[in-house]
């Protein structure tokens, strides 16, 4: 079909296929490694202390940064391969102490070692696709990008469950161990651009990227962008409570996801000219106008509900690509991978606000107003990534070359 056209020149790019297993890869682990984390903890000790143990394992996230720093100043390789190592050093380390039903503070500096210094598969492969397409396939290898993070995080959490309950508690860490060493390695072996160097290091800003104000409002926009996320990602469950419905719950939020996975594919599958079009500041618009098209479905029927969270979905997955493809082009030359790990490292911050901010609002107001405050919050994120286009224009050769 003339419409998958842009698919099917990305599909014969060289090199394609290596990467995007590394991408599926890279993708299903974090996925499974929650689940499977809680999963392994909880059945030798109490699930108190497994959610106990996942948190901090994931607060250790915040350290992705760093990580992005350090491979722009030495060099892709020369992070990833240690990072690797100390990483299924500490996943071996917590398996084996669990086993021997060891010390629970050993178990949490496993876990959170291993929420350290686990390889930023994720940041390097969307630095592989900006360096592996051509300018006019940007987007549609962002969209790929997007889409498989979706059915990453759908499929994920699955075979965690699966490999838990059918193999051995340990298998879902195993499977997320051999995902992560996989990725590492293919995307190593592929010739990856090395970081631009500064001329004088020693002038460099110790802020880093966050030195440039369209940079900061993006980020800001992150924040608010996955704020509004966990705001209706909770305001479901809350309605579904509200209704004694508690299956409607899963149904809405699938419905969402499937949106996602087809507003993905579609604007991967758009001529350049036309998904050029989908700016971060309009498909943040576009969402804020969903999230109060939901609010008001959700005073009427739940089929009207139902289509409206589908619809609100398919601006979600463009979104995702607006905003990392928006990131790299604002990004300094020799901080690209720094860059692009901020933006994890703000939408994490923007899902802890949103949790806490929107499960308050959701108790106090109902499920309505916690939509209306994710359409409020999208509608400002709108703003700030307008506001980011407008004091600098997007450049189109510097980013080209970053890996």
């Amino acid at each position: 079909m003339k419409l998958f056209s842009t698919y099917q020149r990305l599909f014969s790019l060289p090199e394609f296929g290596p990467s995007l297993f590394a991408a599926v890869a890279g993708k299903l682990q974090p996925g499974i490694f929650s689940l499977a984390l809680l999963l392994e903890v909880a059945h030798y000790r109490s699930l108190n202390d497994a959610a106990i143990v996942v948190s901090l394992s994931t607060l250790a996230g915040i350290t992705v940064p760093l990580r992005g720093r350090l491979m722009d100043r030495h060099g892709y390789a020369k992070v990833m391969r240690p990072a690797l190592v100390l990483y299924l050093l500490a996943l071996a380390g917590l398996v084996s102490n669990e086993r021997a039903e060891g010390p629970l503070v050993t178990t949490v500096a496993c876990a959170v070692a291993a929420g350290t210094t686990a390889p930023p598969v994720q940041i390097v492969t969307r630095l592989m696709w900006r360096s592996l397409a051509t300018p006019d396939l940007r987007t549609t290898i962002l969209s790929l990008d997007a889409v498989l993070a979706d059915l990453g995080f759908i499929a994920g959490p699955m075979l965690a469950a699966f490999l838990a309950e059918l193999v051995a508690p340990w298998a879902g860490l195993a499977t997320a161990a051999f995902l992560t060493t996989s990725a590492t390695i293919l995307l190593l072996c592929r010739r990856l651009p090395q970081p631009v160097r500064q001329d004088k290091p020693a002038t460099r800003d110790w802020m880093g990227p966050l030195r440039s104000r369209p940079l900061r409002h993006t980020l800001t926009a992150a924040v608010l962008f996955f704020l509004a996320v966990r705001s209706i990602e909770l305001a479901f469950p809350a309605w579904a409570h509200q209704h004694n419905a508690p299956l409607m719950s899963g149904i809405l939020l699938s419905a969402m996801a499937i949106g996602s996975v087809i507003g993905g594919v579609v604007l991967g599958a758009l001529p350049p000219r036309w998904g050029a079009k989908a700016s971060l500041s309009v498909t943040l618009a576009v969402l804020a106008l969903g999230a109060a098209l939901v609010a008001a479905a959700s005073q009427t029927y739940v089929g009207v509900l139902i289509a409206a969270a589908a619809l609100l979905g398919l601006a979600l997955g463009p979104t995702f690509v607006a905003l990392y493809s928006t990131a790299g082009d604002l990004a300094p030359p020799d901080m690209a991978a720094e860059t692009q790990s901020w933006i994890g490292a703000f939408m994490a911050l923007g899902g802890s606000a949103g949790t806490a901010i929107s499960g308050l609002v959701a108790q106090k107001s109902g499920p309505e107003t916690a939509l209306v405050l994710a359409a409020v919050a999208l509608a400002a994120a709108s703003s700030l990534a307008r506001m980011a286009t407008l004091r600098q224009p997007v450049p189109t050769h510097h980013a080209e070359s970053q890996a």
